[in-house]
């Protein structure tokens, strides 16, 4: 069926818009909710003025987007994922985990608003860019906190750095110590040996 919107809707247009739907659609949804007409000859002079509603909503719309952009750049958010002990994650942080932490932290942002070239497969804090409106985004710190299967937090086991070398090997003025001691022990040289050391 072919419909003109007269308001917005997702994914379909704008109003003004000439619009080709299944008749399913057009006769349960868009014309009981009065959100488009049959395309017609009298719908036809409805598009200047459908037109100009579809502009004004444009820039009302860029203008708030541009405001909640400015006021959620930096945003810092936490999602909690289950790990293992040593904080390893059993699955992934998606788009849906950081928008529900978005909307907990009191914003409204539209789920397609959040997307991630990979789903979050590590803990630590991950930058995120929130596409607001056509070239409108602002960056949030997400951090994913480990939790475990009862839903405490985990902290991460740092491995200490232990060097072999240290306690294994003797530091050269203990080497040197160590061959002192060995020559006071050793029997005193007789011979050629024994002249040699005399005349020196």
């Amino acid at each position: 069926m072919k419909l003109i919107l007269l308001e917005s809707v997702d994914g379909l247009g704008r109003p003004g818009d000439q619009v080709n739907v299944k008749n399913g659609f057009a006769r349960n949804y868009l014309l009981p909710q009065r959100k488009a007409v049959v395309l017609t000859e009298d719908s036809m002079r409805m598009l200047g003025k459908l037109q100009a509603k579809a502009e004004a909503e444009e820039r009302a719309l860029i203008s708030s987007m541009e405001e909640l952009a400015s006021k959620i750049k930096g945003l810092e958010i936490a999602v909690e994922a289950r790990a293992t002990e040593e904080g390893h994650l059993f699955g992934s942080v998606t788009e849906k985990d950081i928008h529900g932490a978005i909307e907990a932290a009191g914003w409204e942002v539209a789920l397609r608003a959040v997307r991630l070239p990979s789903h979050l497969k590590d803990c630590g804090v991950h930058e995120v860019t929130l596409h607001l409106y056509g070239e409108i985004t602002a960056d949030i710190q997400v951090e994913v906190v480990p939790i475990d299967m009862e839903g405490n937090r985990i902290e991460p086991v740092v491995e200490e750095e232990i060097s072999g070398a240290e306690g294994d090997e003797a530091t050269p003025a203990e080497g040197a110590a160590d061959s002192a001691t060995a020559d006071e022990g050793a029997p005193p040289p007789t011979g050629d040996a024994a002249t040699a050391a005399a005349e020196a």
